[in-house]
């Protein structure tokens, strides 16, 4: 457990170097407003506790932090170096991970939250499993521009309008309106429940193309370096 925190420390800290700070804090004024006015609010609607801890942050936070994975490197000079090792995708793979690993753990644990907050008036597996597809999109997105443009500003862009491009997956929100339809404090209801499948699947796909099309670039360095 020390080794994976290190790692991940390690990890953000190559990401984002002297910024590492300026996002955390960040992170925690959204977050932390964002459950705070929850508390304060007691009777607000549950999907916005999806879209303001968990949506917003990783798009203003998450995003840019994995837009530069590449570019990093192209910049210090060694990216040559990165992409004739070995593991070159487990290299990268993990910096991707480091950013998505984190950004799905803070929000299974804020979701988890607010589901016992308020008293379980919401179901939770729907919005924990969008978390992860979500998370998994924003990493597999990230890299598939990462290693076709020279530029994180250009990953950036390029990553927002492909999410937005899919927005009525990616920017889906999994928590049903809290007077709808009937729901359980696992699983929406029917209806609601096809939509957020329908949602899921599509995520897990692009993610696996996005993925399976970012290695497949990482495996002729050439491209890349050019």
């Amino acid at each position: 457990m020390r080794d994976l925190l290190r790692s991940l420390r390690l990890s953000l800290g190559l990401l984002l170097g002297r910024r590492l700070a300026l996002f955390a804090a960040i992170d925690v004024l959204v977050v932390g407003g964002s459950v705070l006015q929850m508390l304060l609010e007691g009777e607000g609607e549950p999907s916005d506790l999806y879209r303001f801890v968990f949506l917003v942050p990783s798009l203003i936070l998450a995003l840019p932090a994995l837009a530069g994975m590449v570019d990093l490197e192209r910049r210090a000079g060694c990216l040559d170096l990165a992409l004739s090792a070995p593991s070159a995708e487990r290299y990268f793979l993990r910096r991707a991970a480091a950013v998505c690993g984190l950004a799905a753990v803070q929000g299974w644990l804020v979701m988890l939250l607010g589901w016992f907050l308020d008293g379980f008036s919401f179901p939770i597996l729907a919005p924990l499993v969008q978390v992860v597809a979500v998370s998994l999109l924003l990493g597999a997105v990230s890299l598939f521009w990462a290693v076709r443009l020279r530029t994180a500003g250009g990953v950036w862009l390029a990553s927002m309008v492909t999410l937005s491009l899919m927005g009525s997956w990616s920017f889906f929100n999994p928590i049903p309106p809290r007077y709808g339809e009937a729901f359980g404090p696992l699983l929406p209801g029917p209806e609601a429940a096809l939509a957020w499948l329908r949602s899921v699947s599509v995520l897990a796909a692009g993610s696996a193309l996005f993925f399976l099309y970012a290695r497949r670039r990482l495996r002729r360095p050439e491209l890349i370096i050019s």
